[in-house]
């Protein structure tokens, strides 16, 4: 077994998406690594670029939740609520004059 050595570049946090892209490009690169290093290179980048999907679909199902929530209707509102509502409408309303 070879020994692997190396140095820290930053270590600043990244976003997943931009690791993921960085493990990519590292596994498509000739680096000289050993078959069994590159095919546990190739597998972890994919996890990665699986993992970055499952959390776009998950902040994209979390916007459309938000969303409906902000749309709801009068019939929908509770008589508190509506209330509410029509407070923050009055005070909204500016007066030219």
């Amino acid at each position: 077994m070879k020994t692997v050595t190396g140095r820290v570049n930053s270590a600043k946090p990244i976003s997943l998406s931009k690791a993921a892209t960085l493990l990519s490009g590292f596994v498509s690169s000739e680096n000289g690594a050993s078959q069994d290093v590159s095919a546990y290179l190739r597998r972890a980048s994919g996890a990665f670029i699986e993992l970055k999907s499952i959390h776009r679909e998950i902040k994209s199902k979390e916007t459309k939740l938000s969303s409906k929530k902000k749309r709801k209707s009068h019939r929908e509102m509770g008589s508190e609520e509506r209330k509410k509502s029509k407070k923050k409408r009055k005070s909204s309303e500016i007066v030219v004059g």
